[in-house]
């Protein structure tokens, strides 16, 4: 049964409150007996000054508001830390619900129930920047969101994000403080509200469409924006949320850009101009929710209110973003429409010689650079994987990834086979990512804690079809591919609740090029096992490590033979490749009977009659090229 906030916000839009801290600063607060010593920090005002807090809220509630939000802007416990208060996080917040939800009862009616929205701003410091670390920045804003719901909230509302990464942590605190209540998203839901700066993207650089898809995973209930701009200026990005979001909107924006008059921002837009831009975002966007951000006072609500009336929401028609992984900055789509998602494979210690040399050099900013030019070569993802025995592997992920998601515009797919070694990955890296990989190899426990780490951080899953079996653990036939598939998809979809969209399928790419009689039908498996699994899952990706294949061969056979093979492989439903971009072909770059060797060579096709094998001589397989 869904919360009364999330029945009233699916019935009627919302009004909610405008800017605490404008009407704060209108009075004339003592830093010594008003702010504790703790010159502007607002939040220690429901301390010393409840009445104030209170009265600030009555206003817009007499103003006609539906939902106030909590005097907790900057309750995290590293933010209150800065005035050596972070031992009071859990009381302050506590207080501040308690304080907002004696005002909302004061002032509801049956008829017309007012909500408290426990309020979490983005902190002082940047996760994406290294400001502070994952674990921190989770525990801190988990103990302000406990104190808020146990003093009353009604929802966590997320507000004035900046930073990818740290609206996925402040979800997860979220999601923690919830557990410890005994509570769950559909009886205290979470919103978020992200900020887009007038340069059209959030502080960090990340566009509207790369939020919606990172955040899109996660049980957010109402996603917004507020702060920055104005009404005008968050039109586009409130028009795409209403075209590709499916799930609640709301929209506060300051009263106008600021202007200075006399060393003070002023904000210029009045009540009534403000109500009406509020009124097309729900006659044209159909959002359930409206309000105000900085500059908005109680007039502006009380217009604001006048205007909505009680208004039932409209139904939008949604087209839901397309299954993608984004970066820092914007998405990149699963499925390609003129090629394969290409996926980097030369920032790998395993298979790259220059890679793993950049590394024991410690050469980031080289490392950087091979990231860059993998992406001007043609790359839409870049793999990453740093398993290099004798060095700290999680120290080098977070090195690498913190870098590259900063300095390279590339979604990454993390590659490891040690779980402490991804998540030290996915604590440093914004937008969504791809984890490789999971199997059965070590059983279901194994898979299972891979795919709750994709749901912690919204990232979607290779799944190799590897199983227990200990003489035949990696799937050789197609009968086998299908069946661990399958297998592997049920269990991620039904009992982790990942969308199959985000299961990339890894059959396994096996060496046909050893000579080996149990290796000749290795490619023809992969193949028919491709098309099965792509026709029993439509919607699941699929991908492989192309240059296994060939491994063995010279570099001009390899690039020959690897090109054959994806040509297959994409024609039998392979939607993706682990590759080296710039060494694959087209196949009319390649001479006819050099393809026909290829694709001798790929179906296991040996003239007997003449002798012959179809497979190169033991002098045309040196020893394995590494990148």
């Amino acid at each position: 049964m869904p919360s009364a906030f999330l029945d009233h916000l699916t019935r009627r839009v919302l009004v909610l409150d405008g800017a605490m801290g404008t009407q704060v600063h209108e009075h004339d607060l003592d830093v010594e007996t008003d702010y504790l010593g703790c010159e502007n920090c607002t939040d220690v005002l429901v301390k010393s000054r409840p009445d104030l807090v209170q009265l600030i809220h009555e206003n817009y509630l007499e103003a006609g508001a539906d939902a106030i939000e909590t005097n907790s802007f900057g309750g995290a416990r590293h933010v209150l830390g800065e005035f050596d208060l972070h031992d009071e996080t859990y009381d302050l917040a506590k207080r501040a619900a308690r304080i907002a939800r004696a005002a909302a009862d004061k002032h509801s009616t049956p008829d017309k129930p007012r909500f408290v929205l426990g309020s979490m701003g983005p902190g002082t410091k940047l996760i994406t920047l290294a400001q502070i670390d994952w674990p921190t920045l989770v525990a801190s804003y988990r103990e302000s969101m406990r104190g808020l719901i146990e003093g009353g909230a009604d929802a966590i509302l997320i507000e004035t994000c900046q930073d990818l990464l740290q609206v996925k942590g402040a979800i997860n605190a979220a999601l923690g403080a919830l557990d410890d209540t005994g509570k769950t998203p559909d009886d205290i839901p979470i919103m978020v509200s992200v900020t887009i700066e007038q340069t059209g993207s959030m502080l960090m650089g990340t566009s509207i469409e790369a939020a919606l898809v990172a955040l899109k995973g996660y049980p957010i209930a109402c996603l917004g924006l507020n702060c920055a701009t104005g009404p005008t200026e968050m039109a586009e990005h409130v028009h795409h949320l209403a075209r590709h979001w499916d799930r609640h909107i709301s929209v506060l924006p300051n009263a106008g850009l600021p202007v200075m008059v006399e060393g003070r921002a002023e904000f210029p837009l009045r009540p009534k101009p403000f109500a009406e831009a509020m009124l097309r975002f729900i006659d044209n966007d159909r959002v359930s929710a409206v309000g105000g951000c900085c500059g908005t006072t109680p007039e502006h609500i009380r217009q604001l209110a006048q205007a909505v009336n009680a208004r039932a929401p409209q139904s939008r028609d949604v087209t839901p973003p397309k299954p993608a992984a984004t970066s820092l900055y914007a998405p990149t789509d699963f499925r390609q429409d003129a090629s394969f998602l290409i996926i980097g494979e030369r920032c790998n210690a395993s298979g790259s010689r220059k890679f793993k040399r950049l590394l024991e050099e410690e050469d980031w900013d080289a490392i950087v650079s091979l990231a860059r030019e993998q992406m001007r070569d043609g790359s839409h993802v870049l793999d990453v994987n740093v398993d290099y025995a004798g060095r700290d592997n999680a120290i080098d992920m977070t090195e690498v990834v913190s870098r590259i998601a900063r300095q390279v515009d590339a979604p990454l797919m993390l590659d490891s086979t040690q779980t402490a070694t991804l998540e030290a990955g996915l604590m440093h890296a914004p937008g969504k990512c791809i984890i490789n990989s999971a199997n059965f190899e070590d059983g279901e426990d194994k898979f299972d804690q891979l795919c709750r780490l994709a749901k912690t951080y919204n990232a979607a899953l290779v799944i190799g079809t590897i199983d227990e079996d200990r003489e035949a653990a990696m799937a050789r036939t197609a009968d086998r591919k299908l069946a661990i598939a399958t297998r592997a998809i049920e269990r991620a979809t039904t009992q982790h609740a990942i969308p199959i969209a985000d299961i990339f399928i890894d059959p396994l790419v096996l060496p046909i090029s050893t000579g080996m009689d149990a290796d000749r039908r290795s490619a023809l498996e992969l193949i028919e096992g491709t098309r099965r699994i792509a026709q029993a899952f439509p919607d699941v990706q699929l991908t492989c490590g192309l240059s296994n294949v060939s491994f063995g061969l010279k570099p001009a056979a390899r690039v020959i033979l690897n090109s054959v093979f994806l040509h297959e492989l994409t024609q039998a439903g392979m939607t993706s490749a682990i590759v080296h971009a710039s060494k694959i072909l087209p196949l009319n770059k390649i001479e006819d009977a050099h393809k026909l060797a290829a694709l001798n060579l790929i179906y296991d096709r040996r003239d007997k009659s003449a002798g012959g094998t179809g497979l190169p001589t033991p002098a045309q397989r040196p020893e394995p090229a590494m990148a």
